[in-house]
């Protein structure tokens, strides 16, 4: 893979450029890529991105994974993003 992601500063590089995300796509990275290759249920995805008080639209989550996955393609990144109906999603390399 060329992505890197320093889980202390949340910082993003890919083949050792920065990859500058919104806070929510990278919410959402970080928890994909603390589970890669593993399913992450939806439910847990929207407590790592939003907070209590946020007001979730229902499909603010799929269009933050749409934009990530659109990055992440863009970028080279060597990874991409799985939807599994009715559960989650799942990051995984790119053979």
């Amino acid at each position: 893979d060329s992505l890197t992601f320093d889980f202390d500063n949340r910082v993003v590089s890919v083949a050792g450029e920065p990859l500058n995300l919104p806070r929510r796509e990278l919410l959402v990275l970080e928890t994909l890529l603390r589970r890669i290759g593993r399913t992450v249920q939806r439910s847990s995805l929207e407590e790592a991105v939003y907070s209590f008080d946020d007001e979730i639209q229902s499909n603010a989550l799929d269009t933050h994974i749409s934009r990530l996955r659109r990055k992440l393609i863009d970028a080279e990144a060597g990874l991409e993003i799985h939807a599994i109906r009715g559960i989650g999603y799942l990051l995984k390399h790119v053979p």
